[in-house]
Parts: C-alpha cells; sequence; structure tokens
C-alpha cells in the first residue's frame, strides 16, 4: 500500500511538471525549441557524416590492440545492446520536461563535438574493419550508406556512456555502464573502432553531459515554478 502511494505521488508530480510545460507559453516554446534543434542537429550529423566518408586525407593508425583482436562480425549483437538500451532508457529519461530537455541538449552537444573532431582528425578505417550494419539508422539517416570513416571518437561507446550519465535510478545506471563497456570492447573486436576512440569516447560524453545540464539550467525559468534540478 506505501509503496502504491509513493508511486502514485511521483506520477502525480511528473503530471503536474508536464501540466506546467503546456501551461506557459514560454516555458513551451523552450521546450519545442530545445526538440527542434535536437533534430536539425541529427539530420546535419547523418550529413557531415555522408561527406565524411568522402575524405581521402585520413590516417591509419598503428593499434597494438587491435592487432591483438581477431575481428569478427558481432553487428547483430551491437544492434541489439544499443537499441534495448536506448529503447529502455529514453522512457525514463524523457519523464519530466526538464529531464527531457537534458536528453535534447546532450544529443545536439554530443552530435556537433563529433562533427568537429572528425573533421580536426580525420581517420581511415582499421585494418581488417568488418563494416557495422544498422539498417535503422542507415535508412534513416545516412541514405541507406555503410560508414566506415566516422572514428574518432566512437559515436556507440560516447551515446551508451551519456545515457549511462543521464540516468537517475541506480540499478538502470548500473546496466547502462556494463553495456557501454561491452558495447565499447565489441566495437574493438569487430575493428569498427581504434581502441583511442573508445577510450576517448566517455571523456566526450561527460564533457556533453556537464554541458547539457548547465543549457537546461539556464533555460528553464524560475518565475514559472519549475526548479530546475543542478545536481550532477
Amino acid at each position: 500500500m506505501y509503496f502504491w502511494r509513493v508511486r502514485k505521488s511521483s506520477f502525480l508530480k511528473k503530471s503536474l511538471q508536464w501540466a506546467s510545460l503546456i501551461q506557459n507559453k514560454r516555458y513551451l516554446g523552450i521546450w519545442i525549441v530545445s526538440l527542434i534543434t535536437t533534430l536539425t542537429v541529427l539530420v546535419i550529423v547523418g550529413l557531415y557524416l555522408c561527406y565524411n566518408e568522402s575524405r581521402t586525407n585520413g590516417t591509419v593508425l598503428d593499434d597494438f590492440v587491435l592487432d591483438r583482436i581477431l575481428p569478427r562480425d558481432v553487428s547483430t549483437i551491437l544492434f541489439s545492446i544499443t537499441w534495448i538500451c536506448i529503447l529502455g532508457s529514453l522512457p525514463v529519461l524523457l519523464r519530466t520536461p526538464e529531464r527531457a530537455m537534458r536528453v535534447f541538449w546532450g544529443i545536439s552537444v554530443m552530435g556537433l563535438t563529433r562533427c568537429i573532431v572528425m573533421y580536426l582528425v580525420p581517420l581511415e578505417p582499421p585494418i581488417g574493419i568488418i563494416p557495422l550494419r544498422d539498417p535503422f539508422v542507415e535508412g534513416v539517416f545516412y541514405d541507406n550508406k555503410v560508414l566506415v570513416k566516422d572514428l574518432f571518437f566512437s559515436g556507440h561507446t560516447s551515446n551508451m556512456v551519456l545515457l549511462t550519465l543521464l540516468m537517475d535510478i541506480k540499478w538502470l545506471k548500473i546496466i547502462l555502464a556494463f553495456a557501454s563497456a561491452a558495447v565499447g570492447y565489441l566495437l574493438m573486436v569487430q575493428h569498427v573502432h581504434y581502441a583511442i576512440d573508445i577510450i576517448a569516447a566517455p571523456f566526450f560524453a561527460y564533457l556533453a553531459y556537464r554541458a547539457a545540464f548547465a543549457i537546461a539550467s539556464r533555460l528553464v525559468p524560475k518565475c514559472f515554478g519549475v526548479i530546475p534540478d543542478t545536481r550532477f
């Protein structure tokens, strides 16, 4: 009975936050702009990654870690882990307007950062690469192209780490942390990324996480009674 009362109280609080969003035009406008910004960034990232495949000035790194790993095709496992975690996490991460805004800006900052870093650090695919297939992403964002040069740094790993950092439920955070490590390892098994791509990913994910909190905290108008949660 106590558990039911706690869950009901939590649900009512979240409902009131969404009601506050809908009733306040300024807050709603900021939230919609944040969503549109994220969708725009995703389109830009998709276009840039397709362009990035045509670049010919990349470097092939001598990776002693990959040299010790026999390449195998683990696309199905990677696809399953990644999308199960994303689809399972988003309903939790989007349960309040402010949390949703953090997700939006985390994705936006991460996407733009990847484009900038890839432009500054062009790399050629690792030796022995087995192209990673993701039918959904290829069809929606990449014009059905299989990408092999979206390297430094790893998008799969950084996005998984970003989900982990944004997650506020402890047991889900632990699951996502293990899943992030598994994804990073499997990407090296398939020789999709260099070891440095995987190692650098959590660093950039943390930067995107901090930026998302900072932006969301500034955009949420306190005058509407929506108190931003600034805890990291």
